[in-house]
């Protein structure tokens, strides 16, 4: 990710041309000063021969796309002049050249779905509304830039160049220092395990003999951007989005919203950082509990209740209202207690541990996502 212009650009891949020109009407007003969106020809043939995936290497490595921060990608390319091209080929020549890449599809997404893609894999997915998914496009954009400038002047720390050797001896103490939370870098690299393809590909940049050089660099940009927006920032453990948040803190849903709840618990927002989204927001969990501690409560519901905020009620199971809820249902976002969940899947990062299933959503679906 070359920082030198000042413009940077959403590359489209997209074969409709309807929907390319929705694409950039919705987009417009997201963009600002800093960034504009640029179609892919795929209505022109590809350039020379052999596996779509050399060519489309070659054709991101032109000049014209020195300063892409994100290939944003339609699932189904199967209109193109690159007849049989697929959003996989495009993904893989995104990697090769340090790219990120988000996917949309046409069709509308089934909980099997969702629920049985595997976190971390390179492809982070958009949502299916036109608006939301082109404000993500640009929120996730805008996050890569960031990463990268936090990089090159937090893990360089003076010196000329950046390189993954300089700064920690793992994936999640890298991004901990990175983020400015050295004392979570283990947390983080409860995330790393498993076969997630960003975080094979940031041990591998870690281990390379070369690796201040400006592929690698763009590599561990847009690894650490994917394993960060893709499985950390969706998985609760490090971090909790809304409804997440209301549950851990056993506060109800609809009182978390409250100005007075949200003001208590202010200073443990992620915000002014790679990703953060005013529309989505989320919090820092350890935070969570320093304010906690420092009421000298034993849970976020208690905190309220020792700050003299009032008619602030628990968080009810979403299976049963007389349970305390404490976790999060990642098949229907709802918070969930123990008792009607399960933590059994076999590909949920170890350190997400508010995130579980609930038990009779877990039947239907385990044919799909297994244990």
């Amino acid at each position: 990710m070359a920082t030198k212009y000042k413009i940077r650009s959403i590359l489209l891949f997209e074969d409709n041309l309807s929907i390319v020109g929705e694409i950039e009407r919705a987009i417009a007003p997201f963009l600002g000063a800093q960034f504009e969106l640029q179609v892919f020809p795929l209505s022109d043939a590809p350039e020379g021969t052999g596996p779509y995936e050399d060519r489309l290497v070659a054709a991101l490595r032109k000049p014209k796309y020195a300063h892409v921060a994100l290939i944003v990608t339609d699932r189904d390319l199967s209109l193109s002049k690159w007849g049989g091209l697929s959003e996989a080929a495009v993904s893989r020549a995104a990697q090769l050249c340090g790219i990120p890449v988000a996917c949309y599809r046409q069709a509308t997404a089934t909980v099997e779905d969702v629920i049985s893609r595997t976190p971390g894999d390179g492809r982070i997915s958009l949502p299916e509304n036109r608006k939301e998914q082109v404000r993500r496009a640009v929120v996730l954009a805008k996050g890569f830039v960031s990463l990268e400038k936090l990089i090159k002047s937090k893990v360089s720390s003076g010196k000329k160049k950046a390189n993954a050797n300089d700064v920690a001896d793992t994936p999640g103490m890298l991004l901990a220092k990175i983020l400015e939370t050295p004392s979570i870098g283990t947390h983080f690299d409860t995330y790393a395990c498993g076969a997630q393809g960003a975080v094979g590909e940031i041990l591998a940049i870690s281990g390379s003999s070369q690796p201040d050089n400006a592929h690698d660099h763009r590599s561990l940009i847009s690894a650490l951007g994917v394993w960060l927006a893709d499985l950390v920032m969706q998985y609760p453990g490090v971090l909790v989005d809304e409804v997440a948040a209301a549950s851990y803190l056993d506060i109800h849903p609809s009182d978390f919203k409250k100005a007075t709840v949200k003001a208590l618990f202010a200073e443990a927002l992620y915000s002014d950082l790679p990703f953060s989204d005013e529309a989505r927001p989320l919090w820092w969990r350890h935070r969570l509990d320093d304010i906690i501690s420092d009421c000298e409560a034993v849970s976020g519901l208690d905190a309220c209740s020792k700050r003299g905020i009032k008619r602030i009620r628990f968080c009810p199971c979403a299976v049963d209202a007389t349970l305390h809820a404490g976790y999060y249902c990642m098949a229907t976002n709802v918070p969930i207690s123990s008792k009607n969940s399960s933590g059994r899947i076999s590909w949920f990062p170890p350190g997400a541990d508010l995130a579980r299933i609930r038990k009779d959503t877990y039947r239907k679906l385990s044919p799909w996502i297994g244990s």
